[in-house]
């Protein structure tokens, strides 16, 4: 069974605990943690995991300096109620078996509070059953495949589901007049969700998918054989459902091809590592994203100004994410105390939380909204879309 509101699970889950511990008495613990309440240290634990290694160890990279970042900023301002967060780190390398190794070490520690996890898809949904199942909240800072929705109640996540995401490119593409239109999915949660997406908008939209085929995040460096097939099908525009490292080889072989057709996607392509890894041939692709180095809101300008001071560069959007979902965190030790039930139960509430990715407000199922930006690759650079 799937509850939808929380706050209703949250408290059928305490329920039958105290039932549970009612009925065992003093007799042997279950192996799994019995009870969502942390042990009380001097420190505020804090569990981050994502892919520090591996097929998008750059994207890792910038998570990692920017949740470091909080913590370090957090911990200057005097820490949550006057104890200083203690970041554990976990890498995931992208890989569903790791994170949800990672989520039963994280829940088993009594003194893990909260856990920021994870960024793809696969890794979230493989995760989210043992936090859900234990009850410790983690809130998801990159993965947008629908199912997380229904992931459970200890889900969250500050970004947008490509159930959104999907039909927002899908409509821009038909807006651009573009009506054969090749999909190209990575074959896993996030691409095959997005690529279902997209495929179901555009066609209502009367436009037509010529081809839908997968390939493998991190194994298929090939692409010639796809790429054959796409050129035969005759597409006037490509969908990429996946990351940049696949986005920038499949721009650059299709180059070779003779393949030279206006790309969409979405915010898996959205890194600056597609250009640097996609060079001439990464020009004019278009993307969404729901955030900017241009940007000129107040919490933004901050998080990209300590940003760059700390670590000499630019953020992207996924260290953004990061960035908020960790702020997200804080708050919600802060204000529902050292205690994994009542940190859930405050979640459930956040609304309006102002941050570098904009404004944040959880639904009943833990997901948000945010007006996406439309950006394309021009002169070197993401720079937002003037039609």
């Amino acid at each position: 069974m799937f509850f939808k509101n929380k706050k209703m699970f949250t408290k059928i889950f305490a329920a039958g605990l105290v039932l549970t511990l009612v009925l065992s008495g003093c007799g042997t613990k279950s192996t799994s943690t019995d009870t969502p309440k942390a042990a009380s240290g001097d420190k505020i634990k804090i569990g981050l995991a994502g892919p520090f290694t591996g097929a998008i160890a750059e994207t890792g990279g910038t998570i990692k300096k920017a949740v470091e970042l909080a913590t370090e900023q957090v911990n200057k301002a005097g820490g949550i109620n006057g104890k200083q967060v203690e970041l554990i780190e976990a890498d995931d390398k992208a890989d569903p078996k790791e994170s949800a190794a990672i989520a039963n070490k994280f829940v088993a520690d009594t003194s893990v509070l909260g856990v920021l996890a994870n960024y793809t898809s696969s890794c979230t949904l493989a995760a989210a059953p043992v936090y859900n199942r234990v009850g410790l909240a983690h809130i998801a800072y990159g993965s947008t495949s629908p199912a997380v929705t229904a992931a459970g109640p200890f889900t969250y996540r500050d970004i947008t589901t490509d159930a959104y995401d999907g039909e927002f490119v899908a409509q821009w593409t038909i807006d651009e007049g573009y009506k054969k239109i090749a999909i190209l999915y990575e074959n896993d949660d996030y691409g095959k969700g997005l690529a279902d997406v997209y495929n179901k908008k555009v066609t209502a939209l009367g436009a037509k998918a010529v081809m839908q085929e997968p390939y493998n995040l991190g194994e298929t460096k090939d692409f010639s054989a796809i790429l054959t097939k796409l050129k035969n099908a005759a597409p006037d525009a490509l969908f990429i459902a996946g990351q940049y490292n696949e986005a920038a080889m499949i721009v650059k072989q299709g180059k070779r091809l003779g393949i030279t057709l206006p790309v969409f996607g979405s915010n898996g392509l959205y890194s600056d590592a597609l250009i640097q890894l996609g060079g001439a041939e990464a020009e004019g692709i278009r993307v969404i994203g729901a955030f900017h180095s241009t940007a000129d809101y107040p919490e933004a300008k901050a998080f990209i100004d300590s940003y760059k001071t700390k670590w000499g560069q630019e953020p992207d959007i996924w260290a953004a994410f990061a960035y908020d979902a960790a702020n997200i965190m804080f708050a919600a030790v802060k204000n529902g105390g050292e205690d994994r039930k009542k940190i859930n139960d405050w979640l459930t509430t956040l609304k309006d939380f102002k941050g570098a990715t904009g404004t944040t407000t959880f639904d009943q199922n833990g997901d948000c909204l945010k007006q996406p930006l439309k950006l394309i690759i021009k002169n070197g650079k993401f720079e937002i879309y003037k039609k």
